[in-house]
Parts: C-alpha cells; structure tokens; sequence
C-alpha cells in the first residue's frame, strides 16, 4: 500500500512539473515598461507596420545602456498620446524609422513633423533609419541616415555602433 502512495505521490509531481515546464515555455519575455514621464536619450517614431523592426532597435539600444522610449512599451492605464508627447519632449534625441509605410501613416507625419521642429528650436538630434529602401522626404534627405536594412550583417553592426556614438555624444545636435 505504500509503494501505491508512493507511486501516486510521483505522479502527482511529475505531471506538476510537465504543466508548469509547459507554461513556462509559452511566457514570452516582458517588454519594458516605460514612464513617459521620464527622461530619455531616444525616442523612437515607427509606422505600425514597423513595429518589430523599431522594438528590435530599442531593445538593442537599451542593451547599449540608453534609455529608450518606445511607445509599445506604454504602461497600462497610461494615455498613449499623452504619453508620447511627454517623452518626445523629454528626449535628448528623435529617431524614425523609415520604410514604405512610413509617411502614409499621418500620425508619423505629425511626429516627423514634431521632430524637425524640436531640431529647430530645441537643438535637438534627428536621426533617419533606413529599414527598407525608400526616398526620403526632403527634410530628412538633407540628415546623413543610419542603414539597418541588412540585420546579422558586418554594415548593420557598424552602422548600429555609429548610432550608438551618435545617441550618446553631447557635440551639435543638429
């Protein structure tokens, strides 16, 4: 009768084990939790369709030790607008991630908008990201761009290392 018990008892755990071994394997790992109210080094503008491409550079980017808005990462019960409003005004430097979807997005036009502007009168840092390749509308055209259209390349990795340079450097920000 004990060894029933005892058998009973291991398959009880064992079958624990095998759920909690299942669960774990389907978390997928938290993204940050930003606080627009904070200060930031970047602040990320992405077409929704861009989405995984700029939350792969914030992630890489903050893995550099910058701190990165990026409005995915939004809190819960926060208002999303607001929020990026917030954080585009507490950002050192404004980056856009630019790709066929880009300026079809007018909510992007209006934060493409809001960065020149920060350039010109807050001496702020714009930064073109090249995601695909496409024309640039004039006014970033006339900014030298980061290309990240090959990621796992030799040129992707030195164009992010000049990136890095670039977020943390205090020289002329414009």
């Amino acid at each position: 009768m004990a060894a029933g018990i005892v058998g009973a008892v291991a398959a009880v755990v064992s079958t624990g084990f095998e759920v909690r071994g299942r669960l774990a394997r389907r978390r997928t790992p938290a993204s940050p939790v930003v606080d627009p109210g904070g200060s930031y080094e970047v602040f990320i503008s992405y077409a929704e369709a861009d989405g995984g491409s700029a939350e792969t550079l914030a992630s890489q980017l903050r893995a550099e030790g910058l701190r990165v808005f990026l409005d995915r990462w939004i809190g819960p019960g926060l208002v999303e607008s607001l929020g990026k409003e917030a954080a585009l005004q507490a950002s050192a430097n404004g980056l856009l991630v630019f790709s066929v979807a880009t300026m079809n997005d007018a909510a992007i036009r209006d934060e493409y908008a809001a960065l020149l502007q920060r350039v010109r009168s807050g001496g702020r840092r714009f930064i073109p990201m090249l995601v695909e390749g496409v024309d640039l509308p004039p006014f970033a055209r006339i900014r030298r761009p980061v290309d990240l259209r090959d990621p796992g390349s030799a040129r992707f990795d030195e164009s992010l290392a000049t990136l890095v340079r670039a977020l943390r450097s205090r020289g002329d920000a414009t």
